[in-house]
């Protein structure tokens, strides 16, 4: 087995599970969640933590799948627990966005706006003009909202124009030289 799948998953007072068959149900009051797990693993609840362990070990490679459960029962819990944020930052004359109503409004040096429509439970925030701050809790959904709103402008390695994630450091090019 592997060897994050060994780890249990511990549950917090506020977090109600539910085990049925193969779908996890999870209750924090005020979200909920469902995770469905893979055929194969077996998964149960016991003093407040959940094992993941496999319930037919002749399928191949069901450890892979077992630690695979487990890390995205780990996020889940985690991101109904506190949340997950992403800080992008968004650098170049004029580059600015904002936000109204769950619509990212991106200004990134086109002739055009960019308007990005937010997915459900996903929130965005201003410290400054060029930081945007993402934040929900799904951490794959969080990521895939980052990875959208970067690929409309990646950064350019000669000025360090475009979007980015805050604190990534950016291979810079020497320009021309006469």
């Amino acid at each position: 087995m592997s060897r994050v799948g060994k780890l249990p998953v511990n549950i917090p007072d506020n977090i109600k599970v539910v085990i049925d068959k193969n779908i996890i149900a999870f209750d924090s009051g005020k979200a909920k969640k469902t995770y469905q797990i893979s055929n194969g693993v077996k998964a149960e609840f016991i003093d407040k933590q959940i094992k993941f362990t496999a319930a037919n070990k002749t399928i191949p490679d069901i450890a892979m799948f077992i630690g695979m459960d487990r890390s995205n029962v780990k996020n889940i819990v985690a991101g109904l627990q506190v949340g997950f944020k992403t800080v992008l930052e968004i650098n170049g004359v004029g580059y600015k966005a904002s936000v109204d109503k769950g619509i990212l409004c991106l200004t990134l040096g086109y002739s055009h706006e960019i308007y990005y429509a937010l997915p459900n439970g996903i929130g965005a925030a201003f410290e400054k003009p060029n930081l945007v701050i993402i934040t929900g809790d799904d951490k794959v959904l969080v990521g895939q909202v980052a990875a959208e709103i970067i690929s409309f402008r990646k950064p350019e390695p000669y000025k360090g124009k475009g979007v980015k994630v805050f604190g990534k450091k950016i291979l810079r090019k020497e320009g021309k030289k006469k």
